[in-house]
């Protein structure tokens, strides 16, 4: 629903699967697209900023870097209880890192001294962070998510809807 100011109010849900259809619409692999959903939520009702979404999605070896970065931790977390920490210079990237850490199902503990992020996880707890009701989305962010999604669309076309595309209405008479 489109408020007056340039700003779209969106479900958790919505954001998230339009967040993944996006990465993927982008060009990142399935795996990293679902994570990036689950970001995408987190950053926005953290009330991040939305410029380096944009970017990243621009950009989606950004959106890679990222996903790589906290696998690194998580395998890394698995071993010790100790924060790990881990240098980034790119203030993108290094944005979307600790929303992408507070994103995780597992409880979360992160830090930011300068450019260096310090993550505790406990993967054995689960997050009790509540999600809102609603998110607020810039109308320009939503647009940008929406055209990136449609490219994962099947195309409307006989052959697609023999093929089973569609909502699966038929002409049966």
């Amino acid at each position: 629903m489109a408020t007056g100011d340039g700003i779209v109010s969106a479900s958790w849900t919505e954001v998230q699967a339009l967040g993944v259809r996006a990465a993927t619409g982008a060009g990142v692999p399935a795996a990293q697209s679902l994570a990036f959903g689950a970001m995408l939520a987190r950053h926005l009702a953290d009330g991040g900023p939305e410029v380096p979404v944009q970017a990243a999605l621009d950009s989606p070896d950004q959106i890679l870097a990222v996903a790589h970065r906290v696998e690194e931790i998580i395998e890394e977390a698995s071993m010790s209880p100790r924060p790990v920490a881990t240098g980034e210079e790119d203030a993108t990237i290094r944005t979307l890192l600790v929303s992408w850490l507070f994103g995780l199902p597992c409880r979360a503990a992160v830090e930011v001294k300068g450019s260096t992020v310090l993550a505790a996880l406990d993967l054995t707890s689960p997050s009790t962070r509540q999600r809102p009701e609603r998110l607020q989305v810039s109308t320009s962010l939503m647009a940008k998510l929406t055209k990136l999604a449609a490219r994962t669309y099947v195309p409307d076309s006989a052959a697609s809807r023999a093929m089973g595309a569609g909502a699966g209405l038929m002409d049966t008479d």
